[in-house]
């Protein structure tokens, strides 16, 4: 009695089809003497393996084939047609489509992530965060660095790390830049906070060519010595009639002025009450500055009011200092300052607004956020950095009296303690607070607002995320760490320089792209950079689900 033979399994069918093609392939790559194509017994081999290859697809189930229509079955099955079957089909199949259709027909046979194993090393710097490595442990305090260390020398050389890199000219729309393994990328550039492009301008250069010329490169102490010159009291009347505050102290950096701010102004017994995604300067400084310090839920108003009120319940003695960005440079959103405003001066607490961002690059004549809101000249303390927008270091605190001016002077460390804004910088940022409150700086905001609303288009319409409302920063977020990181390594030989955060920047699991726009930014070079970063993130995805079986988000 003969039993009937059992169904072939798909993967069977499959694996003889693989099987099949390669070995006609290996024909027809070691012909003999005769054309291949005309010599009898290449193609009687051919014809055979046509009508195997063609009889294996056409036995596949139709599970199989519903579910894995990345594969050209009918092609494959019709390769058995004829009596014998053509020749020449197969020939041409296996030149114009099986290159290409190879992969996906061996990914039924082993998944690749089974059949493919994953660098060591690139796995190490993918899996691993910042946070692991927080707390080290151990009672040597500098052999305990040793672990980090290594972490990041794995990402070095899967090229996954994303910090230290350099320019090697001025950071215009394009830049070229290298990484820190030395290898260099030219792209559209969205990794420089240069939003109104004035690093360029001729007015800037000479601006600053001429302060060089006038006083050297020097600002020759603090400036409660003798560090400051007279472009710093035109500067700081400049930029008190930009926030409608009369009175202002300059910083020698950005970061400087939100920590020395508040240190300055808060004592131990006072309370800081801080937005949770405020900038680290001012988070630093609420830690320094007080033991009292209450993180917010971000943009959460009511939830200050609600933490005024117990305050004062429980302390009528002790100063209170709200603080918030303006523009959140991370997730590229603001807070409602008049409500902000109105529920600190209910309960005898005062306002910071840090207007780093958009201060110069939004806003009516430049005003940021603050005149966006109508509030200029109305909040109590504002202070901001001159790196975004105007085009050097520096940064600023404003306030409506003399005495707080006088105070933040003497008792801000970093005002106090560090040398000067150099005649240079302060000279740039002057001539760019000129300009800023210009006519001229309406066009540039208008070509910056341009560019911005065409790449978050470009990119929302290609299915991706941007966080926040339209300012010169685009957050896209990516999400996953491993992906964002595998996209940003793509990015930097595909054009396009941009700057990937994470933790601790961003909660985990939140990556994202900052893209940092510039009114030299065309339209189209946006659109154009919104497509590369959109097939670099799905290529980064497929590499992942490649090479170590994960999931796309």
């Amino acid at each position: 009695m003969h039993s009937a033979p059992l169904p072939r399994t798909d993967e069977e069918l499959v694996a003889l089809v693989l099987e099949t093609a390669d070995r006609a392939l290996e024909d027809l790559a070691d012909p003999p003497p005769a054309d291949p194509a005309t010599h009898p017994e290449t193609r009687r081999r051919l014809s055979r393996a046509a009508r195997e290859i063609g009889e294996a697809a056409g036995e596949v189930s139709e599970m199989m084939t519903n579910w894995a229509t990345h594969v050209p079955w009918e092609d494959l099955a019709d390769l058995a047609l004829g009596d014998p079957p053509d020749p020449d089909a197969l020939r041409r199949f296996l030149t114009d489509v099986y290159p290409e259709a190879r992969p996906g027909l061996a990914d039924l046979v082993e998944p690749a992530h089974l059949r493919i194993t994953a660098d060591p090393d690139e796995e190490y710097a993918l899996d691993k965060q910042a946070y692991d490595f927080y707390r080290p442990a151990g009672r040597d305090l500098l052999r305990r660095t040793e672990e980090f260390h290594g972490w990041v020398e794995a990402r070095r050389r899967t090229e996954t790390w994303q910090y230290s890199r350099l320019l090697e000219a001025a950071p215009g729309s394009i830049a070229e830049i290298s990484n820190d393994v030395g290898r260099r990328a030219r792209g559209v550039n969205f990794n420089s906070q240069d939003y109104l492009s004035l690093n360029a301008h001729p007015a800037i250069r000479e601006a600053a060519a001429r302060a060089l010329r006038d006083y050297g490169p020097h600002s020759a102490g603090s400036p409660m010595v003798l560090g400051n010159t007279r472009l710093s009291d035109a500067l700081e009347e400049s930029l008190g009639r930009l926030v409608g505050l009369e009175h202002v102290t300059l910083f020698p950096t950005g970061w400087s002025a939100g920590f020395g701010s508040i240190t300055a102004l808060v004592r131990q017994e006072d309370w800081v009450v801080i937005d949770r995604l405020a900038h680290s300067c001012l988070q630093q400084g609420a830690r320094a500055a007080s033991r009292n310090v209450i993180r917010y839920e971000h943009l959460n108003v009511e939830e200050v009011r609600r933490h005024l009120g117990e305050i004062r319940r429980r302390d009528p003695r002790n100063g209170i200092l709200v603080v918030t960005d303006g523009l959140f440079s991370v997730d590229a959103d603001w807070p409602d300052l008049l409500a902000l405003q109105e529920a600190c001066h209910a309960h005898d607490a005062t306002l910071l607004v840090d207007v780093a961002h958009d201060l110069g690059s939004m806003g009516p004549g430049g005003s940021g956020v603050l005149g966006l809101q109508g509030l200029i000249g109305k909040v109590d303390l504002v202070m901001g950095a001159f790196s975004k927008t105007f085009a050097s270091n520096g940064g600023f605190l404003a306030s409506r009296t003399p005495a707080v001016k006088q105070y933040a002077k003497m008792f801000g460390g970093p005002h106090f303690f560090s040398n000067a804004l150099s005649p240079v910088q302060t000279a740039v940022v002057l001539e760019a607070s000129r300009i800023v409150a210009d006519p001229e700086g309406d066009r540039l905001r208008a070509r910056l607002f341009a560019a911005i609303d065409a790449l978050r288009e470009a990119l929302t319409t290609r299915g991706l995320e941007c966080l926040g409302s339209p300012s010169p920063i685009v957050p896209l977020l990516i999400g996953n760490e491993k992906l964002a990181r595998t996209a940003n390594r793509l990015l930097f030989d595909r054009g396009v320089l941009a700057f990937m955060v994470e933790f601790p920047v961003t909660p985990a699991g939140s990556a994202r792209f900052r893209l940092q726009v510039q009114a030299a930014h065309e339209p189209e070079e946006a659109r154009e950079a919104a497509s590369v970063i959109a097939a670099s993130v799905e290529d980064a995805r497929r590499h992942l689900s490649s090479a170590f079986g994960m999931g796309s988000r």
